[in-house]
């Protein structure tokens, strides 16, 4: 990193990526050790852009603003946030070969999809931890939001399990994606994919925004032409209504994570199935754009 250019768009997505294809982590244990995830994108939101509080509405009032995360671990640590926050966002694409295994799935999920969501979130954090690193060796606060003390899930709402900080909603902020039908996000280069952030007090360069709503990059919203993740999903959870979380995990809780736990031989909280990110248009590339682009 030169002097004159700290902390570029460019500097951190070498970084990030420098884990990606170094990282042993980044490896499918117990199969054949091939990457679990591809080469990363990476964008900047504003930490204090409007969308963020406007997310108290649409998700819920007990949804952190970066400015909130931050304070928390400012008040731990002695120190006080400054002005400026930027909120660094990563979306992980599966490697082609976890995909691909996937893909070929019809009731449960792969071994490799299975392996990778698991240990591939522990790399994730390890992402998560060296990016705070690299901002806070250099005396700048920087807080992981599921990594701190204020982080926690909500079990308990009608419309199933959430969060108090939503990373997929802090990507689109950074212009790197947009949601779709069953909930999952979009991005330039798919669904199939896991996503991280970092809020740091300081002011980084912002990637633009250029999607006219929430749902461009999803073909069912843009033209009506797709649907195919309701016909993926074995637990029938995806309709035109939408995703149902609480259908969708009671599938996976009682119909196959006990089966996969024998299948793999070692206690593994398989995550989602996935089948509804693989095997579809948007598993790889973003539909609507390639279709504009034509």
């Amino acid at each position: 990193m030169s002097e004159a250019e700290p902390f570029s768009l460019p500097y951190i997505s070498e970084f990030i990526n420098g884990l990606v294809r170094t990282s042993p982590k980044n490896r499918l244990p117990l199969v054949n050790l091939s990457a679990i995830f591809s080469e990363a994108l990476v964008g900047i939101a504003d930490g204090d852009d409007p969308l963020f509080e406007q997310y108290k509405t649409v998700i819920g009032a007990y949804h952190l603003t970066p400015r909130e995360v931050l304070e928390y671990k400012a008040k731990l640590a002695g120190r006080t946030v400054e002005r400026d926050i930027s909120v660094i966002c990563w979306a992980l694409p599966f490697s082609k070969e976890v995909k691909r295994s996937n893909a070929s799935r019809e009731i449960t999920p792969s071994l490799k999809w299975a392996y990778g969501t698991r240990f591939g979130e522990q790399f994730n954090h390890e992402i998560r931890r060296s990016v705070e690193r690299l901002f806070e060796d250099r005396g700048i606060l920087a807080a992981a939001p599921v990594l701190t003390g204020n982080w926690r899930r909500i079990e308990d709402l009608p419309g199933g399990h959430t969060s108090n900080w939503s990373e997929r909603h802090a990507l689109f902020a950074a212009g790197l994606g947009t949601f779709s039908l069953n909930d999952g996000f979009i991005t330039e280069k798919g669904m199939a994919m896991r996503c991280g952030t970092v809020i740091a007090n300081t002011s980084l360069p912002k990637t633009p925004r250029t999607a006219k709503t929430h749902l461009d990059n999803c073909l069912y919203f843009s033209s009506g032409a797709c649907g195919k993740c309701m016909d993926r999903c074995p637990a029938y959870a995806i309709t035109a209504e939408g995703h149902n979380k609480v259908v969708c995990r009671k599938y996976r809780d009682v119909l196959f994570e006990d089966a996969l736990h024998q299948r793999c031989g070692v206690e593994i909280e398989a995550g989602e199935c996935g089948l509804c990110q693989t095997g579809v248009p948007c598993e790889s590339v973003n539909p609507a754009g390639r279709a504009d682009s034509k």
